[in-house]
């Protein structure tokens, strides 16, 4: 018999966190998240919870813990999208269909408790961190702030009656050559950024003495690039400095270009170290030693992240964006870097997609989030 308890307590949280490494412990691809990144995302002071709840569930048989869920409930999406929809998280579940099926239970009671007509996931905080269910590229280690699953997920997921909503994607590309020569921009790539003249154009790296205000700028432009995205609505801007920080932390001013246009704001890139790839020597915590081993992994980063790219729409079509890869491009392979990944990108979002795929980037990792009526 399986049944759910709500996680009401710093203890259950401890277990509702680490139970994952039930389900992964011999999963190569698998990163086990900081528990200290993990805690501070969940922590009452997150800025997302000004308006957003969460709710969260572990699954027992007997005593044992067999999984874990969310239900999330985030007003600003209810009024940006006027739809009355909830959205499960945090899913971790054995491969035992009853198992899943009390997990999703427990996520859509609750939903309907706060008058949601429709169950979507997984997602587990905002839209641009952890979501989907990994159903392309399972040998592939996930990027930062992207989840990984078990093949068995999908049909759990799809056998409860859920349904694909979209995908969101994660591409790649080596920066070298088979040869080991820097690997040049696509032809039209490249012949996009020569070609542009703008009068009164700055392309700067961000500054460490004006992060929060290069931050505000991205913000702006942000807000106004992805308006016409599929299922997107402005991010606050505390929650979008709040991210921003910890990202430009682990990374250089280079990895950060601005374009301003008489001094306002059209155009920004972020691009990271692709910390998974140091942060799994941490094993999933930072100190008493996870820490020491956290640095000595980023000796071994190989990967710069594309997370994110925004171009003000009316100045999509004058090259900005080529040109902007290019400076990206050229600081990353003075940082030593030979690989570059973008993602998660919306299968949905024309725009983007042509800007990576036009870089000769390919899809290893394909996420696909579902949904059920529950009205």
């Amino acid at each position: 018999m399986v049944t759910i308890e709500r996680v009401t307590s710093r203890a259950g949280m401890n277990e509702f966190l680490a139970f994952p490494a039930k389900v992964y412990g011999n999963d190569a691809a698998w990163v086990p998240p900081l528990r200290e990144w993990q805690q501070r995302r969940l922590s009452p002071k997150n800025p997302f919870f000004k308006e957003a709840t969460l709710e969260t569930f572990v699954a027992r048989r007997g005593k044992d813990p067999v999984g874990t869920i969310s239900a999330l409930r985030d007003p600003r999406w209810e009024s940006q999208k006027n739809e009355k929809a909830s959205f499960f998280g945090f899913f971790e579940t054995i491969d035992d269909p009853e198992v899943a099926a009390a997990l999703i239970g427990a996520a859509e009671e609750r939903a309907r408790s706060w008058g949601m007509e429709i169950l979507r996931g997984p997602r587990n905080l905002t839209r641009i961190e952890d979501v989907g269910i990994t159903v392309e590229g399972h040998d592939k280690v996930p990027p930062l702030l992207a989840s990984h699953h078990p093949p068995y997920y999908q049909r759990l997921v799809e056998g409860l009656g859920f349904e694909k909503h979209h995908d969101v994607l994660a591409y790649d590309i080596d920066l070298n050559l088979p040869d080991g020569s820097p690997r040049p921009l696509p032809p039209a790539l490249q012949a996009k950024a020569d070609a542009v003249d703008m009068t009164g154009i700055e392309i700067r790296r961000a500054r460490y003495r004006t992060l929060s205000a290069d931050l505000r700028a991205a913000h702006h432009v942000f807000s106004e690039a992805f308006k016409t995205v599929p299922d997107t609505y402005p991010i606050p801007l505390d929650q979008f400095l709040n991210l921003g920080r910890a990202l430009i932390a682990f990374t250089s001013r280079d990895m950060m270009q601005l374009v301003f246009l008489n001094g306002e704001p059209i155009a920004f890139a972020i691009c990271v170290p692709e910390m998974n790839e140091a942060i799994r020597y941490a094993h999933g915590k930072l100190f008493p030693v996870g820490w020491a081993r956290f640095v000595e992994g980023l000796r071994h980063v190989n990967t710069a992240s594309f997370k994110l790219i925004g171009v003000i729409p009316e100045h999509r079509k004058s090259g900005i964006h080529a040109k902007m890869i290019e400076h990206v491009i050229q600081g990353l392979r003075v940082a030593g870097y030979g690989r570059l990944e973008a993602s998660l990108i919306d299968e949905r979002n024309g725009p983007m997609r042509n800007v990576v795929e036009g870089c000769g980037m390919t899809i290893y990792r394909r996420y696909r989030i579902y949904d059920r009526r529950i009205g």
